[in-house]
């Protein structure tokens, strides 16, 4: 195993909302969009680490703020040993040759104003390598490594194809030797055939020029392709870290078996398979969920210990438990359904009942236990007298996974997660 050419430590990179002059002289609190929150992991030499995710993960902010190229709220960035937000004038700009970035979309990151033989020279240009004559030659040469022509030197972006423009891109992020690269989507904006061609490129590029790789990608086959170990992201957060292989043919965490099971399948024998998809939707990084950030779309939430309930009744009870908790329970439509016009002022104990029996008609798809389903109905019941800080349903039912965040333990394929069998 090789020493770490990046290593990071509980990296934070929080935007802020509601942050501005007009809303601190209104008394608006600042909120939080926690973009990356507490990544920890490290990027050996020679390899090619992937982060892998869903969109709005917080992939592409951790590269960008790994790089510097966003402030850090929090954490620390060590590459080669030195602090990489501690350097500053030689150091940083060593720094800045030594770790580059080629990103997601090769048209918007090229100026259309200046030829490709301007843009790749450009790192060249601002750190005063060589002189003139020499760094046009390496332009060309670097244009015919990534598979084009030192002839294409003057001509534009906006006449070559994605793919070429990608190339263009790739020798740009070559141009200073770099010895780590952040690689953004460096595909997904090109057709399969082409996709490929980059990938085996890189690769190429890789085994001759002694690169590292930090490759982000929501491709689970160019994951797969090129990388040599892969963590997976999700909310901010890494939940697994594993070698490739044994990652695709053993996830440990249910958010990676469900990414995983969401791959289209070519094979025949697998056409009338059953696909479990995720439920619900990605929680908001303003406010995520407390505990494991999954467990709001998890398949298999642990009950509080001696909580005989099935999984899909407890995760219903779970969701009611959020609605009485924000009180985004709708009133009005539960007492419309037990047969009232309006909310009473004061109901009577039949109003309740009614009230109650509407509820769980609407709210309770699947039978309870008679000993867990009073405490949903005592529940009820104070919803409708208005009562609503008395309306929880956390003492009975609250989950370790609601409590405590896990962490990566500390095996050779951490995983962040709280079942037993994991």
């Amino acid at each position: 195993m090789s020493d770490p050419v990046l290593s990071v430590e509980g990296l934070q990179k929080y935007f802020w909302e509601q942050n501005s002059l007009v809303d601190r002289l209104l008394g608006n609190d600042p909120v939080a969009v926690r973009a990356v929150d507490g990544l920890t992991f490290d990027v050996r030499r020679g390899e090619t680490l992937g982060l892998v995710g869903e969109s709005g993960c917080g992939k592409s902010t951790t590269g960008e703020t790994v790089l510097g190229l966003q402030e850090p709220t929090g954490g620390r960035v060590e590459f080669e040993g030195r602090d990489v937000y501690d350097l500053s004038g030689e150091a940083l700009d060593e720094f800045h040759r030594e770790a580059q970035i080629v990103f997601q979309d090769p048209f918007s990151s090229l100026d259309p104003r200046k030829t490709i033989g301007k843009s790749v020279q450009q790192p060249l240009d601002v750190h005063d390598v060589g002189t003139k004559a020499e760094r046009e030659d390496r332009v060309r040469d670097l244009l015919d490594r990534v598979g084009l022509s030192g002839s294409q030197y003057d001509r534009y972006p906006h006449e070559f194809s994605g793919g070429q423009r990608q190339r263009v891109a790739i020798a740009r992020a070559l141009a200073l030797e770099p010895e780590f690269v952040v690689l953004d989507e460096p595909t997904s904006a090109l057709d399969v055939s082409v996709q490929a061609q980059i990938l085996n490129l890189l690769s190429d590029l890789q085994d001759e020029l002694d690169l590292t790789y930090l490759l982000i990608s929501h491709d689970l086959s160019v994951i797969r392709h090129i990388c040599d170990r892969v963590a997976v992201m999700y909310l901010g957060e890494i939940v697994e870290i594993g070698d490739t292989a044994e990652l695709f043919e053993s996830p440990g965490h249910p958010y990676t078996e469900a990414l995983l099971e969401s791959v289209p399948r070519a094979s025949l024998a697998e056409q009338d398979r059953t696909i479990d998809v995720l439920t619900g939707d990605v929680p908001s990084p303003r406010d995520p969920p407390s505990g494991c950030r999954f467990r709001t779309r998890c398949p298999e939430v642990i009950p509080p210990e001696g909580l005989d309930i099935d999984q899909k009744a407890y995760r219903e009870v779970m969701n009611l438990r959020g609605l009485l908790e924000n009180r985004s329970l709708s009133v009005t439509k539960l007492w419309e359904r037990a047969g009232y016009d309006s909310p009473p002022e004061e109901p009577d104990d039949a109003a309740v009942d009614a009230f109650v029996d509407a509820a769980i008609e609407r709210h309770l798809e699947r039978s309870l236990p008679r000993e867990y389903r009073v405490h949903v109905e005592d529940a009820f019941a104070a919803v409708a007298r208005g009562n609503w800080e008395t309306a929880t349903l956390r003492d009975d039912f609250e989950s370790v996974c609601e409590r405590t965040n896990p962490d990566l333990d500390g095996t050779d394929h951490p995983v962040a997660c709280h079942l037993p069998d994991r």
